[in-house]
């Protein structure tokens, strides 16, 4: 079988986040592989739950299926926006040692967190992360949601770094 690439995996990770606009949600999608094989792929579902991230509708399509894992499977999670707390937590406590997303996000993003004070169980196991891969196509999904959303939070200015970031179509800066 022929080699995905990063830019390949984002690409069905976009997929899934184009998906999740066409139902008026907040366009993240995430891919979860094990070298050319896809365990699973996922999107951000109902708006109004706040626990149906992208990432967390994966972890539990892949984790509490027939997938059995170690600790050693290296896995690469795939997501078209840089993880929340929630998500990146969850992904330590997983056999992910690679993580790549398409855009960074100031507002709710944590890969760039530092593990140094971290409990010893994360300390043991460093995570790859590859930011920016199809940025671009990705900030472009997040600029239409905002453009059609009608969600109060959004539509009040909620946000405000990411939302800039999105309507300047550049990386979101940190800090």
């Amino acid at each position: 079988m022929a080699e995905l690439s990063d830019d390949d995996m984002m690409g069905l990770a976009l997929a899934e986040a184009r998906t999740a606009l066409e139902y008026g949600v907040f366009p993240v999608g995430a891919v979860l592989s094990s070298g050319t094989r896809i365990l699973g792929r996922s999107h951000k579902t109902m708006v109004s739950n706040h626990l149906n991230h992208a990432e967390m509708n994966l972890f539990h399509r892949v984790f509490t299926g027939d997938y059995t894992f170690s600790r050693n499977d290296n896995l690469t999670l795939y997501t078209t926006l840089e993880p929340c707390i929630m998500c990146f937590g969850t992904m330590l406590h997983l056999p992910i040692s690679r993580l790549v997303f398409a855009m960074p996000d100031a507002y709710g993003g944590c890969a760039h967190m530092r593990l140094e004070n971290s409990p010893p169980r994360h300390l043991s196991r460093a995570v790859e992360i590859v930011g920016g891969v199809r940025r671009q196509e990705a900030c472009e999904l997040f600029a239409k949601f905002l453009e059609t959303t009608t969600e109060e939070f959004w539509l009040t200015g909620g946000a405000s770094h990411f939302q800039a970031a999105v309507k300047a179509g550049l990386p979101a800066l940190q800090g």
